[in-house]
């Protein structure tokens, strides 16, 4: 698979930052399922007991260096002027995992995650999350019955923010909200758990929404106020994306919507 290739680059190096926008997560190379270490989650994660924070395509990892950084070692890196409400939303310990379908992107985060002393709590996984993501979840869980009572390293909080637009009609099922990603969700959330969707791009956000509004009905139930216009909703964890201030900053919208997982059994 091509997150297996060595690296070219020196990870210290300014032009190892550097990477192409887009990929074809279609293309065959991107249907292979990635190479994991025998002991991983292990080797990953000090403690897998853990419930689990997942970012789906999470590009260079700033996000979560940020969120992971001001929770457990109280540290500020990307931005320093937002008002961190992660706590109103995430359990006070918990291990955090993001997706890149880039490979060359996935390798630079990781290496971004020792640099910044967070080795043990976060950790970067290059793969197609389409592809990947039941396998991983079912790693992390320990167990294929992911139900067991007691358990809890359940799947707490999801985010999918700023995905890849695709834009071209004839590309919109290359889009990273697919029917089968919403019920491997479901299947490993359990009630009250958190899926967070924002997009600068009002179609990408409405195609996300009508995924889990449709396929993901009988699951997932879509935070509603009745004083908020629709999309209004505010960042929920206060911890932007690098995307995100640099929408903010220039006056654009953001379309944000927000799903708790329900009480019903997933049925798949």
């Amino acid at each position: 698979p091509p997150w297996s290739l060595p690296r070219l680059r020196n990870p210290n190096s300014k032009a190892f930052a550097r990477f192409r926008q887009h990929v074809n997560p279609l293309a065959r190379r991107f249907q292979i399922p990635t190479d994991l270490p025998e002991d991983w989650p292990h080797c990953d994660f000090d403690d897998i007991n853990l419930p689990l924070y997942l970012d789906i395509g999470c590009g260079k990892g700033g996000f979560l260096l940020d969120l992971v950084g001001r929770r457990h070692r109280g540290n500020t890196f990307e931005t320093d002027d937002s008002e961190d409400t992660s706590s109103q939303w995430l359990p006070s310990q918990m291990n955090y995992l993001g997706l890149e379908i880039r490979p060359g992107v996935s390798q630079y985060a990781q290496a971004r995650v020792e640099k910044k002393g967070l080795s043990g709590k976060l950790s970067f996984v290059g793969c197609n999350a389409n592809v990947d993501l039941e396998r991983l979840l079912n790693l992390y869980h320990g167990t294929d019955k992911v139900n067991i009572t007691g358990k809890n390293n359940r799947l707490a909080f999801v985010s999918i923010q700023f995905p890849d637009p695709h834009f071209k009609k004839q590309h919109a099922k290359r889009r990273v909200v697919t029917p089968s990603l919403v019920h491997t969700l479901a299947k490993f959330m359990k009630k009250g758990d958190v899926v967070f969707l924002q997009s600068d791009v009002k179609d990408v956000l409405v195609d996300m929404r009508e995924r889990f509004c449709e396929d993901g009905e009988m699951y997932f139930i879509e935070f509603q106020h009745e004083k908020m216009k629709e999309y209004e909703l505010e960042n929920p964890l206060g911890v932007p994306t690098e995307r995100e201030v640099s929408v903010q900053t220039n006056d654009l919208p953001i379309f944000r919507t927000l799903f708790r997982r329900n009480s019903v059994t997933f049925e798949g």
